[in-house]
């Protein structure tokens, strides 16, 4: 009986971990002034299956007055207010499971540094150019960027976990935990970035320019969950 308790909350908590990376639409609206200073505006779509099963395990995570979306981005907004190179951060509800997620930045170097990151590989920044680049062998600089992801109840959903399982054999496994719809709704999952820059947009690699001086980076969540091919995207404006 203590065994299956203990099961039901290590499921409970991995359905929270797999909420925020497989389970949602998430835009990111990234500014870049030409200080280096910015903005950053998110959208965040929640399945209807995902809050259901959440739901149903609510009895098993610690009570709140609020719902477990709400404390879940209510939680990451207070750790944002720790950031010494973030300002105003704010959040709200825009219904039907959707939520905004927005905040300011000294800068993308200074941010990285306060968020445990001055020394890493994903982001190189120039004075006209950003890239972005993210693999299995670059992963771990991600991990101390959002601690999140170092968490024992995620890490073996992550890619560090599966290297090299294939993609059905992964969402095989996504059915045994959440059942027939889980697959589906993990595989719904997508991230867009919309990255605009201070200037005018003169070369693109892995991402589309969508207009003079912003450009377009969208990957299905799953092929972040895998790591199989590295996720990554530059672009240089003059």
């Amino acid at each position: 009986m203590a065994y299956a308790l203990d099961m039901k909350k290590n499921i409970a908590a991995l359905l929270l971990s797999l909420l925020v990376l497989s389970s949602c639409q998430v835009t990111e609206n990234l500014e870049i002034a030409s200080d280096g200073a910015g903005n950053s505006v998110t959208e965040i779509h929640v399945e209807d299956f995902f809050i259901t099963v959440l739901s149903d395990f609510s009895e098993f995570l610690p009570e709140s007055d609020t719902s477990i979306m709400d404390g879940a981005i209510d939680g990451y907004i207070k750790s944002l207010e720790n950031a010494s190179a973030v300002s105003n951060p704010e959040w709200e509800s825009l219904g039907g499971n959707n939520y905004k997620v927005e905040f300011s930045f000294a800068s993308i170097a200074s941010l990285l540094s306060d968020m445990g990151a001055e020394n890493q590989s994903i982001f190189t920044l120039t004075d006209n150019s950003i890239a972005f680049s993210l693999d299995i062998n670059n992963y771990p600089e991600l991990k101390s960027i959002v601690p999140f992801l170092a968490d024992p109840n995620f890490e073996v959903y992550g890619p560090e976990y599966n290297q090299g399982m294939s993609e059905a054999d992964y969402l095989d496994m996504i059915y045994f935990l959440l059942g027939e719809e889980g697959p589906e709704a993990v595989t719904n999952g997508t991230v867009e970035v919309l990255l605009t820059v201070p200037g005018t947009i003169t070369e693109t690699k892995g991402c589309t320019a969508i207009n003079g001086n912003t450009a377009s980076f969208e990957f299905p969540i799953i092929d972040f969950l895998l790591l199989n091919t590295p996720l990554s995207f530059s672009i240089v404006w003059q």
